[in-house]
């Protein structure tokens, strides 16, 4: 079988197939890039707009920006300025009768910079507006029944308000490093 190969016309083609696949398996790149980011690594985060209880609403989401690389093991696994997600879990907005208004966020997820969603805990945000109701109710009772109309402040959270999250889980991420 060997001198039909051998004489046919495709002898030369599969010789070059084995050498290049033989130099392929033999030069391959073995990257052991992956790093540990362990649970409970803080990750420090910053808004990046203004978030108002009367411009939310529940189960909305909304953007952060982490704020420094976060390394594991001296090696960056998630890069700053990358975007994190945050989830509306209460907002209300101001009412009559003085009642301010609130707005309660929590911090859900990160990704890593091989694209891997990293999962986030212990990042809540929670703000309430100023109250405005014995003011509203005093004047309406001894100045004009208007006052009672009176609303509280909305919740705000500013751009630039910093906080921190901690990650979820212990997870591998691949680095470019």
């Amino acid at each position: 079988m060997l001198t039909k190969i051998h004489k046919s016309g495709y002898f030369r083609q599969i010789v070059l197939l084995m050498i290049v696949s033989i130099l392929n398996l033999s030069f391959q790149n073995y990257d052991n890039s992956e790093v540990t980011l362990k649970s409970g690594t803080l990750i420090p985060l910053e808004t990046i707009s203004l978030i108002r209880s009367d411009m939310v609403k529940v189960g909305q989401i909304v953007n952060f920006r982490v704020k420094y690389d976060v390394l594991a093991e001296g090696k960056t696994v998630i890069a700053g300025g990358s975007l994190v997600k945050g989830q509306v879990m209460r907002a209300q907005m101001a009412k009559g009768l003085g009642k301010e208004g609130l707005v309660g966020i929590q911090i859900k997820s990160a990704t890593a910079v091989d694209g891997q969603e990293v999962f986030l805990t212990g990042g809540h945000i929670y703000e309430i507006g100023e109250d405005k109701q014995t003011l509203s109710i005093i004047l309406g009772v001894f100045v004009c029944l208007l006052f009672l109309t009176m609303k509280g402040k909305n919740a705000e959270v500013s751009p630039g308000f910093e906080t921190s999250s901690s990650v979820a889980t212990t997870m591998k991420i691949k680095t470019k490093e």
